[in-house]
């Protein structure tokens, strides 16, 4: 018989051999850990995704994570400063940052009345003891027991020094072949005042659909100058596929019907949800939906006070009718951080004709796609979903310039614009 205190040993050496196997850090919205789940960046108080903040102002972000331990684990969070294209600058942290170097995360919560347990954490932040000293892009870290290699996430947020004003409009493409798929987002920027030496290689900018990063435009320059007005009005390099109004689902209340949900079911101490089978948009026409454009929306509705700690853990089941396609499928949204991702692959049932999928998921208002990989690992909805030049999308424009003095990418300008919305 093993004894107590071998098997206390045994645990030791085996917590700490599979904490050493580190992941590297990601520059990218990314859990490092299976454990932590329904990850959630805002604006403090709101549900605004957007995650930039005005350089000095008061404004602040909050984070909010799940781990799936019911203990609370000791974890600490910094911020990197980094380019425009999101790699690491070459800024040292006591030139981006005021007061700390880091902070511990001390708001913390226990599960309640849920089968799953969980531990929930919350941060708001830039705080006194530590904010941002220069614009531009950063990357929030979190990390366990002060040790930097042990991440256990990244997220990325911007800080914004207003000097430039952006007007915006999306339009339907101009280009004939692209007119009833696409979407073109023109806009330009006037400097106004601030003097930028050379604006055809040191301005840059960048476009997000629906705050997705995988299909962000990048290193956009301007068409041309006149005066201080930065001209970016293409009719190719600023154009995104239209994409399809998303599905949702609700499983806000696990006890009565709600929204594309077929049937609930306990299983062991687990609940779980059975979707509607989802049929293939691919080749039909565009009919117009409310969505929230691939968010989803944490809140327990069976009675609970707070959500974020009384949402309990569901296995949802999806299914995709569908032809067997040439690429693999993969659900995608918000619930993916806008990623393709292994764990959200589908499987494709031969006798049903269809793909299929259960995975874990929180109490919420989910809206998703299904997708297929481009070449470059993009979400492709071809196959799947459509491509409408008049679906409704948000889209959001940021203008980087490098500072001629500390040779940093700063963020200069934001602007928002909507599909719908002229």
């Amino acid at each position: 018989m093993i004894k107590k205190t071998t098997l206390s040993i045994l645990f030791v050496i085996f917590h700490f051999t599979a904490r050493a196997a580190y992941m590297p850090i990601q520059y990218i919205n990314s859990a490092y850990e299976s454990s932590i789940k329904t990850v959630i960046l805002t604006h403090a108080g709101s549900y605004e995704r957007f995650p930039a903040i005005d350089l000095g102002g008061n404004q602040q972000l909050n984070l909010q994570f799940d781990e799936l331990m019911p203990e609370n684990d000791n974890y600490q969070y910094t911020f990197i400063h980094c380019s425009h294209d999101w790699q690491p600058s070459n800024l040292k942290s006591n030139e981006y940052l005021a007061g700390n170097f880091f902070e511990t995360i001390t708001d913390y919560s226990f599960s309640n009345n849920t089968f799953q347990v969980y531990t929930h954490y919350s941060i708001n932040f830039p705080t006194n003891e530590m904010k941002p000293k220069l614009s531009g892009n950063y990357i929030l870290k979190v990390y366990r027991n002060f040790d930097e290699n042990d991440i256990i996430l990244t997220r990325r947020f911007m800080v914004v020094d207003d000097k430039f004003v952006l007007s915006a409009n999306a339009n339907i493409a101009t280009n004939p072949g692209t007119r009833f798929t696409s979407q073109e987002i023109d806009f330009s920027v006037n400097m106004g005042d601030h003097t930028v030496p050379n604006p055809m290689t040191d301005v840059k900018a960048t476009i997000m659909q629906n705050l997705r990063w995988d299909n962000a435009i990048m290193n956009l320059k301007p068409r041309f100058i006149n005066g201080k007005v930065l001209d970016y009005n293409y009719e190719t390099g600023n154009v995104f596929p239209g994409g399809n109004e998303f599905r949702y689902f609700d499983i806000r209340s696990l006890r009565f019907l709600s929204f594309n949900v077929r049937r609930k079911y306990m299983e062991g101490n687990l609940k779980n949800a059975v979707l509607y089978a989802d049929a293939t948009k691919m080749g039909q026409p565009y009919l117009q939906t409310i969505d929230f454009n691939g968010k989803i929306v944490v809140d327990n509705r069976d009675g609970a006070v707070k959500g974020e700690i009384e949402g309990d853990y569901s296995m949802v089941h999806f299914s995709f009718v569908s032809d067997m396609l040439p690429k693999d499928v993969y659900i995608f949204g918000e619930l993916t951080d806008w990623q393709i991702k292994e764990e959200f692959k589908m499987e494709w049932n031969e006798k049903a004709g269809q793909y299929e999928k259960s995975m874990m998921l929180k109490q919420a208002y989910y809206n998703y796609y299904y997708v297929t990989p481009d070449n470059g690992n993009k979400a492709d909805l071809q196959y799947t979903e459509g491509n409408h030049s008049n679906t409704e999308n948000d889209y959001h424009i940021m203008i980087y310039n490098k500072n001629p003095f500390m040779q940093y990418d700063e963020l200069l300008g934001t602007i928002s614009c909507n599909s719908m919305k002229k």
